[in-house]
């Protein structure tokens, strides 16, 4: 649950949340669908363990990590909890970023709301794709439009710090479907991207289907093409590359004045 940062100072707390409406074609995580019932009793166990590892301890926590899993279909009662055992075991810097994974379909204002009680600082939403028949594909439970939603119902609750999750490589998908989401996600102008290539996991659906002949096999070559556009176009929209899958915007740059230059201030809407 918790682990050093590599400097021997701070560390870094992860919260797994392991419960999923539905567990999407792609995934090969720990997480479980149909499984509600047991949230309390889970809850119950990973406070014991937070006071566990906390214990006797004055470990300073400089980033507090909630994934899933679906972390937002935890009821507000339950994290208050959580969030009272962490805060009551370790000692939380005062600029402890605190992110949690969030489906966007999952998220009313109220929920908002409560998140931002609590403490959390950073909020990423598992988007994925603008396009429905790829996040058909995935089983995802959302829409884009959920994004959409999502988003300004977030800025509303007061978050500041937003990131998006993006999968590209996806079988059957073109170079034009994947700027399409690109440029759709940066109209929404979030803080943070996650772009990751799609992984053909061994035990998931997406792998057998594609093992199957059901679906092609994604091309090497294009997917080295979305990865290079899509990190070219984040670079001039603003966004600095600090990992290989991840870009976090530079606030020198004026946003919406690169935005409408670039033809990325689109107006997104929704029935």
């Amino acid at each position: 649950m918790a682990g050093e940062n590599g400097f021997g100072t701070d560390h870094s707390i992860f919260v797994a949340l392991p419960f999923c409406l539905h567990k999407c074609s792609y995934c090969d995580l720990n997480a479980y669908a149909g499984l509600d019932d047991l949230v309390p009793a889970y809850v119950e166990a990973l406070i014991k363990e937070i006071h566990l590892i906390g214990r006797g301890t004055d470990m300073p926590a400089h980033t507090v990590y909630f994934g899933g899993g679906t972390p937002s279909l935890i009821s507000p009662d339950l994290l208050a909890q959580l969030f009272s055992a962490i805060r009551d075991s370790f000692r939380i810097t005062e600029d402890c970023e605190i992110s949690f994974e969030a489906n966007p379909e999952t998220l009313s204002s109220d929920y908002l709301a409560a998140l931002k009680e609590f403490g959390v600082t950073r909020l990423s939403l598992g988007a994925q794709s603008a396009q429905a028949n790829e996040l058909a594909l995935f089983q995802r439970t959302h829409t884009f439009c959920d994004v959409i939603n999502a988003v300004p119902r977030a800025r509303r609750a007061g978050f500041e710090n937003l990131s998006l999750d993006l999968i590209y490589g996806i079988p059957g998908q073109t170079l034009k479907h994947w700027q399409d989401t690109v440029s759709k996600a940066l109209a929404l102008n979030p803080d943070h991207f996650s772009l990751y290539a799609l992984s053909l996991d061994f035990n998931t659906p997406m792998r057998a289907w594609v093992q199957r002949g059901l679906l092609p096999e994604p091309s090497d070559d294009l997917v080295a093409e979305m990865y290079e556009w899509a990190s070219d176009s984040l670079m001039r929209a603003g966004y600095a590359q600090y990992e290989i899958s991840n870009w976090a915007r530079n606030e020198n740059l004026k946003w919406r004045r690169r935005a409408r230059v670039l033809g990325w201030d689109a107006v997104l809407e929704c029935e």
